[in-house]
């Protein structure tokens, strides 16, 4: 079993630790491979995109992956809420997954479903080699749902998802805090702090499965109606799902060792490893293009 944990310095660059590192037990996946690595971005509107950002976090996304050189293809059936100016050398990848009003499951309007009960036709129509996943925030709003509940759906969600492939790469997301007058905010912070537990247990050893924790991330202040993110939200959001592909994909090598680098407002130098490794990549994009686009911080990650 391989745990991994991401968390801020106050140097202000990410650390990478490795808890029982068995590389054994994952398949990685090649973001360089010849075959673009299919990628579905999965969820309702927090991945549809939603208010001044309606691209949501995929066009940061699609931008970070791209200039980073990765082959890459996102893929899912919708193709609604592209980027309005999208002014970038290369095309926008519209394709996504993401459904403005579904629950995990069941449904709370007449012309919303569930992901559950769709997952199956999604994944066989686009073969995903990679699925984010980021939902349960409309259960909490409309349905009146416990956060035990909550996890209860997301787990049957994921056996749903590995029952399609077994190979296939999973991220799983914490939500986005609700505001207290919006649904069961409570039960919702609850459901975030419960996932970590779903996804390390026995049931999900040696598959490949990740941990996207953003719980440390937001606060409400990163919310435009105190459920969808403001622009600035959806970019940090970005940031930390790439940083979790990054850590799941096969760039995930050991250090050859350390560089010093100067820390963004510090006189001290401080040490970190090479950028080819993974840990170098984070902490170089932490402390070295931190200028150069929107980052605030690394997201913490947890992986099998």
């Amino acid at each position: 079993m391989k745990t991994m944990s991401l968390a801020l310095t106050s140097a202000g660059f990410a650390t990478l630790v490795l808890l029982g590192a068995t590389p054994s037990t994952v398949q990685a996946f090649s973001l360089t491979q010849s075959n673009p690595l299919k990628i579905m971005p999965l969820g309702d509107s927090n991945t549809r995109g939603h208010g001044d950002d309606v691209a949501g976090y995929r066009d940061d996304l699609w931008m970070l992956l791209k200039d980073s050189g990765f082959n890459v293809d996102f893929v899912g059936s919708e193709t609604r809420n592209p980027p309005p100016n999208w002014n970038q050398p290369y095309a926008f990848d519209r394709d996504h997954q993401g459904h403005g009003g579904y629950a995990i499951n069941g449904s709370p309007f007449d012309w919303a479903g569930d992901l559950t009960a769709n997952i199956d036709n999604w994944l066989n129509a686009a073969t995903p080699d990679v699925i984010l996943l980021m939902a349960g925030t409309n259960d909490f709003l409309h349905q009146k749902t416990t956060a035990q509940e909550e996890i209860d759906e997301l787990g049957i969600l994921i056996d749903k998802i590995f029952a399609w492939s077994s190979d296939v790469n999973l991220l799983v997301s914490s939500i986005a805090p609700l505001a207290p007058n919006k649904g069961l905010a409570q039960e919702a912070a609850l459901y975030n702090n419960m996932i970590p537990g779903l996804l390390d247990s026995d049931r999900y050893q040696q598959k490949n499965l990740s941990f996207v924790d953003t719980r440390n991330l937001f606060t409400l202040n990163d919310l435009h109606d105190g459920v969808h993110f403001t622009p600035e939200g959806y970019s940090t959001l970005a940031n930390a799902w790439f940083d979790g592909i990054v850590s799941a994909s096969n760039l995930n090598q050991p250090p050859t060792g350390p560089i010093v680098v100067e820390t963004p407002g510090s006189g001290d130098s401080v040490s970190v490893p090479e950028p080819t490794s993974v840990l170098g990549l984070l902490a170089f994009g932490l402390v070295g293009a931190g200028s150069l686009r929107k980052r605030r911080h690394v997201s913490p990650l947890s992986s099998r």
